[in-house]
Formats: structure tokens, C-alpha cells, sequence
């Protein structure tokens, strides 16, 4: 399930939520050290009075780290347990990931809630987040697009901020239940051990298997598959790379099949990916900067519901994904097998 969610601060004009129909809803609380946003504890009680779930945030300055931590804590206590907590990490006060885990772990200490990281896509393939997602600190991603933007070190995201017209709107994929639970991560019961009904959808054991896979080899090419899961309702997704070695060939487009597990032959669908740079991936296997090797793609496959399915990454130069006699590469990962949801 996915909530429609809202992020809202002093800067939207209406102080009513009722004008920004959403399931529910973040808000602006603090900035550095000194700034308490006036229309949050307003925001946060309609939101309450109208059983929506909310969050609120901290926008990082650069102002010194320990202090605004502390004054996010000290301004949002009645909160605490019951709205998701944010660190908003762009702009000026980007002071490294290092302070980030700083504040988030802070936080935690303090409260034994683990804090959701919001940045934007771009950010994360400008600095190291590796640590970060080590500790099990989820991320609320922000990419202006039609499609769920390639991201790097987080398999996937709690939430993705997809549009700022005419207001902040967002994706989080998870029910109500889910929000809940990320308002208390970390706090009472270990993750694992969580009942079902409140448990974290990410990232999952299944998605740090597949984060941490290794790079598989055919030929003259090598791939990694970075991502499989279930995207939203029946729509799968898989993310990864194919890139050519010793002079291979790149081919021009980029597919992701969803194949049946069962049957390892059989197509339960395509999906061609967006053309993705991926610079880490050129530069760590010399491949030239700009070229597009990068591979992400959804696909709706609910009408296969109780099948189990694995990934194939394909490269080829037939426009539609068809196999080109030796114009196409294809690496499949059938050790990795989601099963398609009944509901």
C-alpha cells in the first residue's frame, strides 16, 4: 500500500491542512538553533484531530550539530512516540554524513527512535551514506520526476518527495501501520522480533541481501542487480547494472524482465529502463564518463499473483528488448526470488 503524503511549513500560504488533501503529512518544526516554525504544533493538531498520521522535521544548518539536535528534541517532545522524526539534510547544511549519523544517533540515544534521513536523489552519489544505512537509519528521498529516481547505499526508500507544484507531495510505501511503526523504530521491540502488523517494510533483510549481492560475470560483461522488491501494490521493481568489459559492445538499450522461477523461460514482463548514468559504476570498471549503463525499471505484474520471480538484466540494440543474434547480453539472478503477493 502507498500513503499520499504532504510536507508542509510557514512557507505554504493556508495554515488549514484541509487544503492539502493528503493520507497524511509531514511538517517543518525547527531550523538550526533558533528557529521553531509557527505553523507546525497548529499542522500537527488538525492532523491529529483528523486521525492522519504526521511527521516533522529538522532543517540542518551550520550551525553546530550537538545544539540542534538538542533544540529539535527540546521543541518537539509531545511529539516524540507518535509523529516520524526527519533530519532535512540539503543545501547549507550539508556538513558531512559523519555529523549526520552524529545527530542521528543523538537522536536515538535520547529518545530510542531512529530518525528517517531526507535528501535528494542527487545527494547520494556526492557523499559516503554507507555508515548511515549500516545503522539502520531509513531515507526519504526528493527527485522531481515521473519515475522513482536511481538512488545509491539505501536499497530503497521509506518515502520519495516526487513533486513541489503547486505544494510538497510524496509516495510512502507502507500503510498506516508502517507510519506508525517508523515513528517508534528502534524503540521496544528489536525490528526483527516486530509483529507483522507494525513491521518496517525497509530496508528488509531480502533488500540488504540484494544491496550487498555480488557482481555476476557473462563473457565480456558483468552486472549487479542493487534491487528487487515489491515497489508499491503488485508493482515490482529492479534496479541494478550491465556494463561491457575488453572492448565489448554497450548496446543501446537497457531492459528488466521479470521471469517465472518456475519456469526460468517464461516472461512475466518487461520493462525498458530510463537511460542512467551511472559514474561510480564507469569510473570503478573504466567505462567512459557519460555512458548510461545504469538500469532501473517497474513493472506492474499483480495478474501473476502467487507465482515467484526472479530478475534479468538484458542489454541489446532490438528497440523493443528482443534478442539480437550477438547484439544482446543478458545476466539473470535466479538465486534471488520474490513470490507475487494474493490479496
Amino acid at each position: 500500500m502507498t500513503l499520499n503524503v504532504v510536507d508542509l511549513s510557514n512557507n505554504n500560504g493556508s495554515k488549514n491542512i484541509v487544503d492539502y488533501p493528503a493520507d497524511a503529512y509531514m511538517f517543518k518544526a525547527t531550523e538550526g538553533t533558533g528557529f521553531v516554525d509557527c505553523y507546525c504544533d497548529p499542522f500537527v493538531q488538525q492532523a491529529v484531530n483528523a486521525g492522519k498520521p504526521f511527521g516533522v522535521y529538522h532543517f540542518i544548518n551550520g550551525e553546530d550539530w550537538k545544539a540542534q539536535t538538542d533544540f529539535f528534541l527540546n521543541n518537539v517532545q509531545g511529539y516524540i512516540g507518535k509523529g516520524i522524526l526527519v533530519l532535512d539534510y540539503e543545501m547549507y547544511g550539508r556538513q558531512g554524513t559523519g555529523v549526520l549519523k552524529q545527530m542521528l544517533d543523538r537522536i536515538q540515544q535520547k529518545t530510542g527512535i531512529k530518525a528517517l534521513v531526507y535528501t535528494s536523489a542527487s545527494v547520494l552519489f556526492e557523499e559516503d551514506f554507507s555508515e548511515i544505512v549500516q545503522a539502520d537509519y531509513g531515507l526519504w528521498v526528493a527527485a522531481y520526476q515521473s519515475e522513482f529516481p536511481a538512488i545509491k547505499h539505501w536499497p530503497n526508500a521509506v518515502m520519495w518527495q516526487y513533486t513541489s507544484t503547486p505544494y510538497d507531495k510524496n509516495y510512502f510505501y507502507g500503510d498506516a501501520n508502517a507510519w506508525n511503526a517508523y515513528a517508534n523504530a528502534g524503540k521496544g521491540k528489536d525490528n526483527d522480533s516486530a509483529d507483522s502488523s507494525s513491521e518496517i517494510p525497509t530496508p528488509s533483510k531480502h533488500d540488504n541481501i540484494i544491496a550487498k549481492s555480488p557482481v555476476k560475470k557473462n563473457g565480456n560483461y558483468l552486472a549487479k542487480l542493487e534491487v528487487f522488491n515489491e515497489f508499491s501494490l503488485g508493482v515490482f521493481r529492479g534496479a541494478g547494472w550491465l556494463v561491457p568489459q575488453n572492448g565489448a559492445q554497450p548496446f543501446n538499450h537497457g531492459y528488466i524482465f521479470f521471469m517465472d522461477a518456475e519456469n526460468p523461460k517464461l516472461e512475466l514482463g518487461r520493462c525498458e529502463s530510463k537511460r542512467l548514468v551511472r559514474e561510480d559504476v564507469n569510473k570503478a570498471y573504466k567505462i567512459p564518463e557519460g555512458m548510461p549503463l545504469g538500469l532501473d525499471g517497474t513493472m506492474d505484474i499483480k495478474k501473476f499473483a502467487g507465482r515467484k520471480c526472479f530478475i534479468k538484466l538484458r542489454r541489446t540494440n532490438e528497440l523493443k528488448g528482443d534478442v539480437i543474434d550477438g547484439q544482446t547480453i543478458d545476466i539473470d539472478f535466479p538465486e534471488y526470488v520474490l513470490t507475487i503477493p494474493k490479496r
